[in-house]
């Protein structure tokens, strides 16, 4: 497919959950390594073993979390119990793992499911605490983003905040899945980074509470754009990873580009790699995606069908 032959909705969504598993893999071997390490030994392309000693092509909680997502949402369109149903399944059965084993759980994720499987109301399910503004709902927030894509703003942004409320339930964290689903419909809509960050800003505005406002102001003027490499953050926190998203993605039009340099900003290179793949999968569409790191995944023919029939009730919604 040539750079100027427009790339069909289907084929942007379906590359971005899988480009979010990719990006994801290609972290996962790396994770919490200095950003001097990796200036040292940059990834170059699919490893496999180092931090979790998992087999190449191996990826973690956030690709499955998302799979488990964008399955929910095809069996039963919002239905917040559900979703938790199967975030449950992931953790107590390994459904959607690589290899049928969990290796990695963020505490505020783990302590949300723990309430859940006790049977906690589900107001009271997602931490609400400064510090469970941890990356683990924006992580696996894509299936989401892409299921109220082009709904109004008003309500996409009420179901985005509870879609992250199942885990992650500070005003932190809700605003920045919000932020990530505008974004992902702006790049849906083939705009550009830059444009789409402006124009969030002024949108998220009212929904921003005063106390909140200087942790998005680098996003909302898009200055987190021109940010020296030396100062893009990487640290897991949910306003970082969407920071160092972004900056990716503003760097590089190419998905590998920009899936490489979130992976060499070192420290969670995971979820930076995995948030960045999936927003330039859904910039770049399958075809974009490097077929030699599909093939690396295993279960690779699930995955894809999966998203496959993901991207099918999307366009079967916006539809109705």
């Amino acid at each position: 497919m040539s750079a100027a032959t427009p790339i069909p909705p289907r084929d942007r969504l379906i590359g971005g959950l899988v480009g979010l598993v990719v990006g994801d893999a290609l972290g996962v071997p790396v994770e919490f390594s200095a950003r001097q390490e990796r200036d040292r030994d940059p990834v170059r392309g699919m490893r496999g073993f180092g931090t979790h000693h998992q087999p190449v092509g191996a990826w973690s909680d956030d690709g499955a979390l998302a799979m488990a997502h964008a399955a929910a949402f095809i069996a039963h369109g919002w239905d917040p119990q559900r979703h938790l149903e199967f975030f449950l399944a992931w953790r107590e059965t390994g459904a959607w793992t690589a290899h049928g084993n969990v290796f990695d759980l963020g505490n505020a994720t783990r302590a949300a499911l723990d309430r859940f499987k006790h049977g906690r109301p589900l107001a009271e399910i997602g931490g609400r605490r400064d510090q469970d503004n941890g990356n683990g709902s924006l992580m696996r927030i894509l299936p989401a983003s892409c299921w109220w894509a082009g709904a109004p703003f008003t309500a996409m942004a009420e179901a985005i905040s509870a879609a992250s409320a199942l885990t992650h339930a500070h005003v932190r964290s809700r605003l920045c899945c919000i932020w990530h689903a505008v974004i992902a419909d702006g790049l849906l809509s083939r705009r550009g980074i830059a444009e789409i960050l402006i124009d969030a800003g002024k949108l998220l505005e009212e929904q921003t509470p005063a106390k909140e406002r200087p942790h998005f102001a680098a996003l909302a003027d898009a200055t987190c754009l021109d940010l020296p490499r030396s100062q893009v953050p990487s640290d897991g926190h949910v306003v970082s990873t969407l920071i160092a998203a972004c900056w990716c993605l503003h760097r590089h039009a190419d998905y590998a580009d920009a899936v490489l340099e979130a992976v060499n900003l070192g420290d969670d290179t995971d979820t930076t790699a995995a948030v960045t793949g999936g927003l330039a999968g859904l910039r770049c569409g399958l075809s974009g995606l490097p077929r030699a790191w599909i093939t690396c995944l295993p279960r690779r023919v699930a995955v894809l069908a999966l998203a496959e029939r993901f991207a099918d009730a999307c366009l079967a919604r916006e539809r109705r």
